[in-house]
């Protein structure tokens, strides 16, 4: 169970990361100075994001790997609510 603990923590923080300079959230907040993360590199940031999730697969952790996926959509949820322009 603390692998899919350490898994969250690593996915969260690419999320938090990703959604830092997301497209549409910066137009939201009118915040034209700064800039979105290229696609390219938001692909790789998801990647990033879903890859503890992978290795939790390939370890054969199946609980593991169902904390990391509840973890991963509440922790999502956050970060989306800490995030949304006021």
């Amino acid at each position: 169970m603390i692998e899919g603990l350490l898994a969250v923590l690593v996915s969260a923080s690419v999320l938090w990361w990703l959604a830092g300079r997301d497209p549409k959230r910066l137009r939201a907040a009118r915040q034209r100075d700064r800039r979105a993360h290229a696609p390219a590199v938001r692909r790789g940031l998801l990647l990033l994001a879903l890859l503890p999730g992978l290795g939790l697969l390939l370890w054969v952790n199946v609980a593991a790997v169902l904390v990391w996926f509840g973890g991963l959509t509440v922790s999502g949820w956050l970060i989306a609510e800490l995030r949304a322009p006021r």
